[in-house]
């Protein structure tokens, strides 16, 4: 049973209530007289039952109308703001769960039906699709999906993306020449590498890089190809900004990133040493979007719903290109002079995000395996 008609039952039960047959005058106190007679019956009009259900599926919305919980895969830093304005322009409260994608992923699928959160919003496609194949998301309507382009999208609908991010490499540019770099990420496994190499094992855009790997390449050559970085002396970092900062201290040559943490520190020091370079093609190339899903245990979808649609508005859009130096994904929308074309990008094409979804926690199981 769903929750309107839910409601119009109750609706038509307090009317009838209200509506119902009066018992007569009790004898005098004592010894007990007789009851006296029913009262006729009442009569129910269209109004009264009209007044009721609105009335009823007023206060639904009003317990609706609470505090929207998000959890956010997205660092607080690159979305605070577009949230904070979100809230500022609607009116809706919001509380904001921050961690890595992944680990939210996972947090949803063990909360279920019971999950506080409204909406995830997710770094990465993958850990979008970890909950999507749990059924844990409505279908969103169309008109939402076509926003942005077919490749940001679920297959089922489930979820759709918000902004683009490209898998790069960034470089210190005085001890790096194009000439050495390979063309795809598996040529990062050789010893001309060796102590050069930097990478985040548990941020959850490596994790989906490796997924994708898996479903292009297979296991073997994947764990072949982590084993080998992991025996290169690669050095470990938290997540992806602290690559950027060694790379531009001249700590580290060369590490494995989204592409949006260089161009962030080229906007406040254009000299800086750094660059990003896309490769050539395969899975260290792929473009993938950042995303949202409305979980089907809310209680508070409206506002999930008005989340969405703000994410895709022109002021976020604006914030996602020109603050976070992220691809919009909304047409009309001018990208930030500092990205790349994105049609010059070489992602892999026809890329199944739910396929990816399915090979994540095989991923997470390969990078312990090689020792990460």
């Amino acid at each position: 049973m769903n929750k309107k008609t839910t409601v119009i039952l109750i609706a038509f039960m307090m009317v009838l209530t209200a509506c119902s047959p009066t018992a007569g005058d009790q004898g005098p106190a004592g010894e007990q007289g007789p009851a006296g007679e029913t009262g006729p019956a009442g009569t129910v009009s269209q109004e009264a039952i009209d007044a009721a259900v609105e009335a009823a599926l007023a206060e639904r919305e009003a317990e609706e109308g609470g505090t929207l919980v998000i959890y956010s895969g997205r660092k607080e830093s690159l979305v605070a703001d577009v949230i904070a304005e979100f809230s500022s322009t609607t009116g809706i409260e919001v509380e904001v769960r921050y961690a890595k994608s992944a680990a939210l992923a996972g947090t949803l699928e063990l909360e279920g039906a019971i999950s506080p959160a409204d909406v995830f919003f997710s770094q990465d496609p993958v850990s979008l699709g970890v909950v999507a194949k749990a059924g844990l998301f409505d279908r969103l309507p169309a008109d939402v999906l076509d926003n942005v382009p077919s490749w940001a999208v679920d297959s089922n609908g489930y979820w759709v993306g918000t902004s683009g991010r490209s898998r790069s490499l960034v470089v210190d540019t005085r001890d790096v020449m194009d000439s050495e770099l390979p063309g795809d990420i598996y040529g990062l496994a050789d010893e001309k590498f060796r102590n050069r190499l930097g990478l985040a094992p548990t941020n959850s855009s490596f994790i989906a890089m490796v997924a994708c790997m898996i479903e292009s390449d297979g296991e073997e050559k994947v764990l072949e190809w982590l084993t080998s970085i992991n025996g290169l002396g690669y050095g470990e970092y938290p997540k992806n900004s602290p690559q950027v900062a060694a790379a531009a201290a001249g700590e580290l040559d060369i590490g494995m990133i989204n592409h949006y943490y260089t161009l962030r520190v080229l906007a406040e020091d254009a000299g800086a040493p750094i660059k990003n370079v896309y490769l050539d093609g395969g899975c260290g190339a792929m473009v993938m979007p950042a995303g949202v899903g409305i979980l089907s245990s809310s209680q508070n979808k409206s506002a999930a719903m008005a989340f969405i649609d703000f994410l895709h508005s022109q002021s976020a859009q604006e914030t996602f290109t020109n603050t976070v130096y992220e691809f919009p994904l909304v047409a009309g929308i001018q990208p930030n002079a500092l990205l790349p074309d994105i049609n010059s990008l070489n992602s892999p094409s026809n890329l199944n995000w739910s396929a990816l979804a399915l090979w994540q926690e095989k991923a997470v199981e390969l990078i312990a395996q090689a020792g990460f």
